[in-house]
């Protein structure tokens, strides 16, 4: 989404074309909030007088914060990914965005100093904006295919499958009973060579998502073998 409004003054909100931006008025009353220099470094910092607005998406809130007068005048884009232009600026200095608890994220040094276009200044060691919630993920059914009863002194070739939408991931195969494992185990395959034992067996494999999201990794997998016939 986007949203875009025009500021006059301290507190009017004209065009306003989204909900995204909401001006919010200071809790002691009055229409303007209090804030700190935030583009100063130091204990020896004045206030400033400034227009807040709430910025919010799905992601979260920001705040976005411009140091207002009687004779502001200025657009404000916002993308809806927390980036803003800024157009027809009258009458404001500069400006900043926090986080929803005023940590300074970034400030805006608009053309009145700057002498040309908006500057965006990032400050070492600043916030981040806020991300998605990364969505959960699952491995779901580990699934072996290959074949169930296999002939004496046969090798036999395995795969797996899951049924969920999780990423990266790693196999770890192993074989009880009759069989054993013919060349490597953490591949989407694996091979079984089958000796004249009277064993039935097991393949087994465990699924291990690195995506982060995966909400039943690791996940197993298994397929039972009959008797190995000659």
């Amino acid at each position: 989404m986007a949203d875009s409004l025009v500021l006059t003054g301290v507190k009017d909100v004209k065009k306003h074309t989204g909900t995204e931006m909401l001006l919010t008025r200071p809790k002691r009353g009055g229409d303007t909030h209090s804030l700190k220099e935030w583009w100063k470094v130091g204990p020896n910092k004045c206030y400033v007088m400034c227009t807040v607005f709430d910025v919010t998406t799905a992601n979260g809130t920001v705040k976005l914060v411009l140091d207002s007068n009687a004779g502001t005048n200025l657009r404000i884009d916002h993308d809806g990914s927390f980036n803003f232009d800024f157009y027809g600026i009258n009458e404001v200095r500069r400006g900043a965005l926090f986080t929803s608890t005023y940590e300074l994220i970034e400030h805006y040094v608009f053309p009145i100093i700057s002498g040309g276009k908006v500057m965006t200044v990032t400050p070492a060691g600043g916030a981040s904006r806020p991300n998605a919630t990364p969505t959960d993920t699952s491995i779901g059914t580990v699934t072996i295919s290959g074949q169930t009863a296999p002939a004496d002194s046969t090798i036999e070739s395995y795969s797996v499958a899951v049924s969920g939408n999780a990423t990266s991931l790693t196999y770890a195969w192993s074989v009880s009973g009759s069989g054993a494992a013919s060349g490597g185990s953490t591949g989407s395959t694996f091979s079984v060579a089958y000796t004249g034992t009277t064993d039935a067996s097991t393949v087994t494999c465990v699924v291990t998502s690195g995506d982060g999201t995966a909400t039943d990794s690791p996940a197993t997998g298994t397929l039972s073998i009959a008797i190995p016939t000659a």
